[in-house]
Formats: structure tokens, C-alpha cells, sequence
């Protein structure tokens, strides 16, 4: 059994660490394994904890251009989950691949992805800015208008702080700037789409 604890970056997401079953993750910063398995025991901890067992895993994937590796797996009422995250050290890639395929049984496969299948995450991301950017513009006319009620939650006032200080030409330069940029990236992405290693578990 692989005993490291591993540094990574991601949403929540500081330590990894191999376990008989799977993969433990922790928002909270180990150095060595006895750490991290004594703040895993802590009942009372404001730390965010996953844990992935094995036969959840659907697949484990990197691109070639992309430091990010996406775990897809099943999480409760089988639900789709996804951790994405980065190693703090890159060497530590090739360790935990490598530990996936020869404890884990894990099938390592290398793919072009497909024109569409490239740009699929990006049209959602184009689609969600379009309407946000929309959405935000007709609320700064409402403000400078005068005639915007204003939310009642702190979260909700902080964001159409932001909105009337952009203004309506800043909404449209923002909204247009992050659309073109995504937008970009699609047209690369569609014209030149990148290798991708992937996990899979062994059938």
C-alpha cells in the first residue's frame, strides 16, 4: 500500500492519500499518513472529507495540455460526482497513476478526443455565460434606472454591488470579453483537440 500523503490543489481539496479501499481526501494540509488519518478520526472538524472507493470509480482522466485530473465516480443514490484537482508536485503524478494500475488493477488508455467531445464542457460554459451576461445587463439598466428592488441576503447584495459599479457598458465589456475568450478556446479546442489519458476500471 502507497503510505504518501499527497499535496494537490482543488476546491476543498489539500491531502490525498491511497487507502485498501480507494481514495481519501481532505481539505485540510497532512504531512504524514498517522496526521492525516487522526484528523480524518476527528468527529468534531470543520475539514471537508471524500472518500471514493474503488468500485465507484467510473474513470480517472487528464489531458495532455492540462495539469487537472477529473475522478468521475458514483457517489450517494448513485449519483454522478466528479473531484477535480491538481498535484502541488507534479512528480507525483506518474506515482499515483502508476498506483491506480498496480494495486488498483486501474486500465490506463490513451485517446484523441473527438472534435465534439472537446468542446462539449466549453458550450455549456459559453451557453452559462451568454445568460448570465444577459441577465446581469437588464439588472444594471434596472439600477441605474432606479428601479431595482434589491435583494434581502448579504451574498445577494455584494453581487449587485459588482453589477452597478460595472455599470451597463461594463457588463457588456466583461460579459462580451469572457464569451469571446471561451468562444476561442472552443474554436482551438475543435480544430486541434487534445490527447487524453484515462483510467478505467479493470472489467
Amino acid at each position: 500500500m502507497n503510505n504518501k500523503v499527497y499535496s494537490i490543489d482543488g476546491k476543498k481539496m489539500s491531502s490525498l492519500v491511497f487507502t485498501e479501499n480507494g481514495i481519501r481526501i481532505s481539505s485540510s494540509n497532512f504531512k504524514s499518513l498517522e496526521e492525516f488519518e487522526a484528523g480524518w478520526d476527528k468527529k468534531l472538524s470543520l475539514a471537508t472529507k471524500t472518500e471514493i472507493k474503488t468500485e465507484t470509480i467510473k474513470s480517472i482522466s487528464k489531458e495532455d495540455a492540462s495539469e487537472d485530473v477529473i475522478i468521475k465516480y458514483k457517489g450517494f443514490a448513485n449519483m454522478s460526482m466528479e473531484a477535480e484537482f491538481q498535484f502541488s508536485n507534479s512528480s507525483d503524478y506518474d506515482e499515483f497513476i502508476e498506483t491506480l494500475c498496480t494495486k488498483y488493477f486501474f486500465q490506463k488508455n490513451e485517446t484523441r478526443l473527438s472534435p465534439f467531445k472537446a468542446i462539449q464542457g466549453y458550450l455549456l460554459g459559453l451557453a452559462i455565460s451568454i445568460g448570465l451576461t444577459i441577465f446581469c445587463y437588464y439588472q444594471a439598466i434596472e439600477i441605474e434606472n432606479g428601479t431595482f428592488s434589491g435583494s434581502h441576503n448579504r451574498k445577494g447584495r455584494a453581487f449587485e454591488n459588482i453589477v452597478g459599479m460595472l455599470g451597463v457598458n461594463g457588463v457588456i465589456v466583461l460579459g462580451s470579453a469572457i464569451c469571446l475568450y471561451i468562444g476561442y478556446k472552443i474554436w482551438t479546442r475543435y480544430k486541434n483537440p487534445p490527447n487524453q489519458m484515462q483510467l478505467l476500471p479493470s472489467s
